[in-house]
């Protein structure tokens, strides 16, 4: 369910579990009181809802990933948190907005899947493997809950999770930001974005450890012609983030120094690191498709404007 939250979070749970406050101070003689600043935002180790489906955040986990994806006029069509453990199990619960279970979940896999009253809401209870998960469709919005365990489904478990389940009534949910620490960039000359995607992971005690930003471009938000992404992997080098069977060469590019993955063939190249103070910065260019990745030579030049934009402050 790594993706039943991106696409729906049916698919995510089936097929990809096997994304400071303080105060200012007014005038000396304007007689108003000091003016105080909006409270940070809860990281991902704070925050506990998905639109109004709330849960008790679980304990012991090593990072939280939060997700979360609108599409360009602002819309929130999924947000999802994956809490992963040293044992390696791992839990998903997510919000998905405008699908169909069916998109995901075979129609015979839901008419014989048991049920289950949750926070006042009727879930579809579906095990899979070493997988067990909640379903729940409500007009256009799916919530889902999944627990993949280490050696085999935990009952026990799986009910404390599901019994700290509520339903708040809430229209509105902690949605975060797409801002990136110093990384500068334009969108510009990339073609139509049809959605940007935010994923934090941090530690629990709030801590960031990756942040990504990544874009879909085209028209059909379906079935987009291309993406691109900015990762940020905090107090990491270059070396660390390197994969061990490329070849790389350095680039300068309008006086910044890129480490880029070497090409294969004739194409231009698809990943780009950079070092900036403790943090390591990536450039991807996921092209388009599943598995393999294509990159059209529209892609390519949109590409290219996004690389020749970045510059750091």
């Amino acid at each position: 369910m790594k993706k039943i939250l991106a696409l729906l979070l049916a698919a995510l749970l089936v097929f990809a579990l096997a994304a400071c406050s303080g105060s200012s101070e007014s005038g000396e003689s304007s007689g108003e009181p000091a003016a105080t600043e909006a409270p940070a935002p809860p990281t991902p180790a704070e925050d506990n809802a998905v639109m109004d489906m709330s849960f008790t955040i679980p304990e012991g986990y090593k990072t939280v990933e939060r997700n979360i994806e609108k599409t360009a006029d602002g819309t929130l069509v999924d947000k999802s948190f994956t809490y992963a453990f040293d044992d390696e199990s791992q839990i998903i619960i997510g919000y998905t907005y405008g699908k169909e279970l069916t998109d995901a979940v075979p129609q015979e896999r839901i008419d014989n899947a048991g049920t289950a009253e949750y926070g006042g809401k009727s879930f579809y209870i579906i095990e899979e493997g070493k997988t067990k998960m909640a379903l729940s469709q409500d007009d256009k919005v799916i919530y889902g809950i999944g627990y993949t365990f280490a050696d085999a489904v935990d009952n026990e478990k799986f009910e404390n999770l599901m019994s700290s389940v509520n339903f708040t009534g809430a229209t509105t949910t902690e949605e975060g930001d797409d801002s990136l620490y110093d990384i500068r960039y334009s969108l510009a000359d990339c073609g139509n974005v049809l959605s940007t995607n935010t994923v934090l992971t941090v530690f629990p005690d709030g801590e960031t450890d990756t942040k990504s930003v990544s874009w879909k471009f085209g028209e059909d938000q379906s079935d987009p012609d291309y993406r691109f992404l900015i990762r940020v992997y905090k107090n990491s080098t270059v070396e660390e983030q390197l994969e061990s069977d490329k070849e790389y060469e350095e680039q300068e590019i309008n006086g910044v120094t890129f480490t880029v993955i070497k090409p294969s063939t004739d194409d231009k190249p698809y990943s780009y690191f950079i070092q900036h103070g403790s943090d390591v910065y990536k450039i991807y260019n996921s092209g388009s498709g599943g598995w393999f990745s294509t990159r059209s030579e529209e892609c390519t030049a949109a590409f290219e404007a996004l690389i020749n934009s970045i510059s750091f402050k």
